[in-house]
């Protein structure tokens, strides 16, 4: 009888465990919006964030120089020729390598993401996106 209770009650010990097992990068998947001074608005969607911390999705900009728009995915490294980013959370900072040569480095403060992206040595401009 006390054998049975025991198989009866065991799942449910791990019923908590549950909630908890959430990985730390989670809070950064949605979509996030706000603009990147003198390139234009900008949209980051994070569809998932990998146990190493990678980051997959994409960036979109509305307008890019002379281009009406520009999307960019996630990979494993930025590559302007393939026209791929790298992205990478840790604890709460989002740090992003793009593949026309910049680099974001956000912190993430509730539904919000704040840093700068910076571009070569004369490109240094804060961003802020607010999640959607």
């Amino acid at each position: 009888m006390q054998s049975r209770r025991i198989f009866l009650t065991l799942p449910f010990l791990f019923l908590p465990l549950r909630g908890h097992t959430q990985p730390a990068g989670a809070a950064f998947v949605g979509e996030w919006q706000g603009e990147v001074p003198g390139i234009g608005d900008a949209r980051l969607i994070i569809s998932a964030v990998r146990q190493n911390g990678q980051v997959e999705g994409r960036m979109e900009f509305s307008r890019v120089a002379a281009r009406e728009s520009f999307i960019s995915m996630f990979a494993d490294k930025a590559e302007p020729g393939k026209n791929t980013n790298s992205g990478i959370v840790s604890g709460s900072t989002l740090s992003i390598k793009t593949a026309l040569g910049g680099r974001y480095d956000l912190q993430r403060d509730g539904d919000r993401l704040t840093g700068t992206y910076t571009r070569a040595t004369d490109y240094n401009v804060p961003v802020s996106l607010k999640k959607s």
